[in-house]
C-alpha cells in the first residue's frame, strides 16, 4: 500500500484526525492499550474518508498529523512519508462497509477483557454499565490478526446492531454511531464489566457466577 503526502486537499481533516489521536492516547492512558497495541478510527460518511491510527502508534504518532487518511477502498489519501495505516486496517474498513451506522471504532487489548478473549468466553452483563453497549459482549471466533478472515469474524459477530465484541485470543472492539470518542467510552465500559466479572469469579468461582446471572 503506497503512502502519499498531501493528496486531494485531505489535510483539512484536522478535527477528525485530532479526535482519533486523542482517543488512541486516552486508550493508552486508561491502560487499555500498551506497547503500541490497539487502534482507533473515525469516518466522514459524506466524504467517504477515514482517519485511522498508524502502524506502531506509540513510536510513530507524536501529533494528530501522523493519523492516516484512507478511503473505503483501503487507499491511503494522506500520511507522512513512511507512515502506514495500522496492520488491522482490514477490519475497520469491513465494519464501515457493513455497518453504515458506525462512525467510530476503538480496538484495545484491555487486560481484563483480553483474559476472557483468551479463555474463549463472552462477558455477560454483570453490571449496569454493560447495557450501554447492548448487554452481553460476544466472542468473535479466532482468526489471525490483520487478515480478511478476522474482519469477517468481527463483522458477523457484531451483526447489524452490536456495539462491542471480544476477539478470541486477541482483545476487544467497540463501535459507535457517535464517533471515536464514544467508541473509546464504550471500550472502557467493556473493560469495567470484564473487571467486575473477573473479580466475582475470583470470589465464588466462574461457574457459580454464571449460574447466579442466568
Amino acid at each position: 500500500m503506497g503512502v502519499q503526502k498531501e493528496k486531494r486537499g485531505t489535510a483539512s481533516y484536522k478535527t477528525m484526525r485530532e479526535a482519533v489521536f486523542l482517543a488512541a492516547r486516552a486508550a493508552k492512558s486508561a491502560g487499555l492499550c500498551t506497547g503500541g497495541t490497539g487502534n482507533c478510527s473515525m469516518i466522514d460518511r459524506a466524504a467517504g474518508i477515514i482517519a485511522m491510527t498508524p502502524h506502531d502508534f506509540d513510536r510513530v504518532a507524536k501529533t494528530w498529523q501522523e493519523i492516516v487518511l484512507m478511503n473505503l477502498a483501503g487507499e491511503v489519501l494522506d500520511a507522512p512519508l513512511g507512515v502506514e495505516p495500522t496492520s488491522e486496517a482490514a477490519f475497520h474498513l469491513a465494519i464501515y462497509s457493513a455497518r453504515p451506522d458506525v462512525a467510530g471504532i476503538c480496538h484495545t487489548h484491555a487486560p481484563y477483557a483480553t483474559v476472557f478473549a483468551a479463555l474463549g468466553r463472552e462477558i455477560p452483563p454483570v453490571i449496569t454499565e454493560a447495557l450501554l453497549y447492548g448487554g452481553c459482549c460476544p466472542l468473535a471466533p479466532y482468526a489471525p490478526p490483520g487478515t480478511d478472515a478476522l474482519a469477517k469474524s468481527i463483522v458477523e459477530t457484531l451483526g447489524k446492531r452490536g456495539m462491542a465484541a471480544l476477539l478470541a485470543r486477541h482483545g476487544m472492539i467497540a463501535v459507535s454511531p457517535r464517533g471515536v470518542d464514544d467508541a473509546f467510552r464504550l471500550a472502557v465500559h467493556v473493560e469495567e464489566t470484564a473487571k467486575a466479572y473477573y473479580r466475582m469469579a475470583a470470589l465464588v468461582g466462574l461457574e457459580n457466577v454464571n449460574a447466579m446471572i442466568k
